[in-house]
This record gives structure tokens, sequence and C-alpha cells, in this order.
């Protein structure tokens, strides 16, 4: 049994995360930022780390930040950059006070950059510029979190319980099917199952550090992604939305939102993680069923 504290535990994938640790007959903490309202909740404030809260654990997760989703206001950038970069130093703090030997934060793969095509993007690639919020976040994130951590470069999480992919369902389902931009930028994605699954994968692989892409092997431009969709569903896909209806929405993150990476999980599979859901469609008809 490993004694695992997890900050971030209740969003999308800290939330089954903690199920499927819980399943497996481990000891789960959840640090939370509000009064503790069960058990297993520990209060913390990244202002004041304390190796206290995670002393004796053999696994720290760092899944903490504001969501991306909402309007992109100028607050609200700093809001997203300061929930990542704020709290993964914190917890690497606490990390090295307690001795935790197995620290995993979370990253994303904008830290590659926003668009770059049909590039074939592995763990071993350049950043890129360094130019656009969610690339700075990324980068800035990592660096808090300390060249000894795992680095989880996480792909678009697909789950019918968050993210991207709530969001499109009630579209699509009235049969308003689109694809965003000309359609052909690659959306790197994975299924919810396989992102908790590389997550508890890489907590136990000797000698794990560094980054990871934790995306499925078989990326999907994003035509093929919303085809995928529409077949799953059983409804057509017949309208293309320009990035420009959605800049009012998101704002200056529009095009880096959609921005198209074609990102493989080099490092995962080299270790041997098996992907229950390694292409698109698989990945979807998961996601429809989760939770």
């Amino acid at each position: 049994m490993q004694k695992v504290v997890i900050a971030g535990a209740g969003g999308l994938i800290g939330t089954a995360l903690c199920a499927s640790y819980r399943y497996g007959g481990h000891d789960v903490t959840r640090l939370v930022r509000r009064e503790p309202s069960t058990a297993d909740e520990r209060r913390w404030d990244p202002a004041d780390p304390d190796p206290a809260l995670v002393d004796g654990a053999d696994v720290l997760v760092n899944l903490a930040g504001s969501p991306l989703t909402g309007r992109w206001t100028a607050a609200r950038t700093e809001l997203v950059r300061s929930s990542r970069v704020t709290t993964a130093r914190a917890l690497r703090t606490m990390a090295d006070g307690a001795g935790t030997p197995v620290f995993l934060s979370a990253s994303g793969i904008r830290w590659y950059g926003i668009d770059r095509g049909d590039e074939e993007l592995t763990e071993a690639s350049d950043p890129g510029p360094y130019e656009g919020v969610l690339p700075r976040v990324a980068r800035d994130w990592e660096d808090a979190a300390g060249p000894g951590a795992v680095h989880l470069r996480l792909g678009l999480v697909l789950s019918r319980r968050g993210g991207l992919l709530k969001a499109l369902l009630p579209l699509y389902r009235a049969g308003l099917g689109m694809r965003f931009g000309k359609g052909q930028e690659f959306w790197s994605h994975v299924s919810l199952a396989d992102a908790v699954g590389a997550i508890r994968f890489l907590a136990k692989l000797p000698g794990a550090g560094g980054p990871y892409n934790v995306t499925a092997p078989h990326p999907a431009r994003n035509r093929d992604f919303a085809a995928a969709l529409g077949r799953a569903l059983r409804r057509p896909v017949a309208l293309g939305v320009p990035f420009a209806v959605l800049r009012p929405a998101l704002g200056g993150v529009a095009a880096e939102v959609f921005g198209g990476l074609n990102v493989l999980p080099a490092r995962l599979e080299e270790a041997g993680f098996g992907f229950r859901h390694p292409d698109v469609d698989t990945a979807i008809r998961a996601a429809l069923t989760d939770g």
C-alpha cells in the first residue's frame, strides 16, 4: 500500500486519480485550500508551505491550477499562471522538506509552443519560441516544480465530465457538430483513464524524472476529432468555425488553445506503458461512458 498526497484532487483528473488509488487500497490524502470537510482532507496554503502535511508520503501529485475555461482577462491570465507556478514551487518545498521520494507535477503540451504544424514532438524536442500565455505558463510551471520532478505534459484530456468534450457534447447532440479553424491542426489528446493510468505508472517507475508526454500515441487532426465525435454520437458534422469567432469568448488565447501540436508519448512507450485508448475513436468512446 502506498501513501499518496494529491493537490488539485477536486479537478477532473484529481477526482479520478483519488478514486483509482482508493479502489486499489491505497491511503490517499487530499490537500485543500478551504476548511477540511472529510477525514482525508488537509488544509494547506501555498504561501506557507508546511512539509509536515506530506510527511511519510510515498508519492506527492500536483494537479492544482485554475481552470482554463472562461474569458481570458488580464486578471484571469495572472490567476491561471499563479495558481500553477506558485503552487508547484510550494509543493516542491514541501516535498524536499519531508523527503518525499516521488513528486509528480502537472504541466502541459503547450511547453512545445502554440502551433508547430505536422512536426512530431517528443520529450527530446526543443521548446520552440518563448511566446504566448500558455507556453510561458507551462515552462514556468516546470521550472517551479524543479528538475527532480516528473513533469506530466498533459494533452487534451477527454471526458464527458469536464474539459472541452463536456462543452462540445450539447452542440453535437443538437446536430451542431463542428471543427475549428482549418481542421488541419493536430489535437494531441488522451483519455481520462489513460491519464490516470500514466500517473500511477510513473509514480511506481524506478528512476522516473523529467518530462513525460501524457498523450495518446496516435494524435488526431481537428477534423478527424470532429468526425470521430460525430460518429460516436451518430450526429452530422457540417460546420466549420473560424478562430475569429472564438476570440470574443477566449480573448487572445483562442489560437493558443486550439493551435496544432503533434505530440507523441515517446518516453511513456519506451518505459512500457500500455495505452487502453491509443486513438481518437477509442478515446472518445471511453470518454462518453466514463464515470
